[in-house]
């Protein structure tokens, strides 16, 4: 027989192929973002907690004229002088500076509102500085609102607010009289923008023109240490009949 009549190998139409070697894909890398993101939430929602307990719920203040807060205060006297109003006023000679209730004397401080109660660095004892010039009659208090005193928190009460208005253009009239003493007759506050506890802030007050021997009116305004106007003020201060 020729070789055209041999029967042809059909194994290789019947066989199914081989499979090629399955490739190897990297396995993909896990996105670190997700644990990225979730630990810096988790130190922003930390951070924010603390600071939240801390205004809502402060630790309380050392009670006035304890070893603690005596230490508070002679911190805050050294923190005050560094401030640049009080060094400029305190090395120029047309102003006069005194510290605020320097003139009451200690047995009777405890019973007094702002030496008493508000006494010591939680309330107003931290620091309270005048300065007073003799040639325009104004007056410039730099005073230390102290953590105990908010009505809300953070934020101080307005009636202390408008007690050291009250008392410091007070003093700006006080300056007018010859009889050195008055009352206030009248008030009037306008408040502007919150004032913080826990801060340092700058009282103005200025006797307005046509001062008599028993009566004048006092302007004023509280601000924070970068000018900006917290509260505006203006008073009416008189010397009682029967006063010399």
């Amino acid at each position: 027989p020729t070789s055209s009549s041999r029967p042809a190998d059909l194994r290789s139409q019947f066989s199914s192929p081989t499979p090629p070697p399955p490739s190897l894909q990297p396995t993909p890398k896990r996105s670190l973002r997700p644990y990225i993101y979730a630990t810096i939430f988790f130190l922003i929602g930390l951070t924010a907690g603390q600071y939240v307990r801390l205004v809502l719920a402060p630790p309380p203040a050392p009670p006035p004229g304890s070893k603690e807060d005596l230490l508070m205060v002679n911190f805050l006297q050294k923190e005050a002088e560094k401030l640049p109003i009080v060094q400029s006023l305190s090395t120029d000679p047309n102003w006069i500076s005194y510290e605020a209730y320097s003139s009451v004397p200690p047995s009777v401080r405890s019973h007094r509102l702002t030496t008493g109660p508000l006494g010591g660095a939680r309330a107003l004892g931290g620091f309270q500085r005048v300065f007073w010039n003799k040639e325009s009659g104004e007056l410039v208090t730099v005073v230390w609102f102290g953590g105990a005193i908010a009505g809300w928190p953070g934020v101080t009460h307005g009636g202390v607010t408008a007690t050291i208005m009250d008392e410091n253009l007070g003093r700006c009239a006080l300056r007018q009289f010859p009889s050195k003493t008055g009352v206030t007759a009248n008030l009037e506050l306008n408040y502007l923008k919150p004032v913080v506890t826990n801060s340092f802030y700058i009282v103005r007050a200025v006797p307005e023109k046509g001062f008599t021997e028993r009566k004048g009116w006092v302007t004023g305004r509280l601000e924070t240490m970068d000018g900006r106007v917290c509260v505006e003020a203006k008073g009416l201060f008189v010397v009682p009949k029967g006063m010399k």
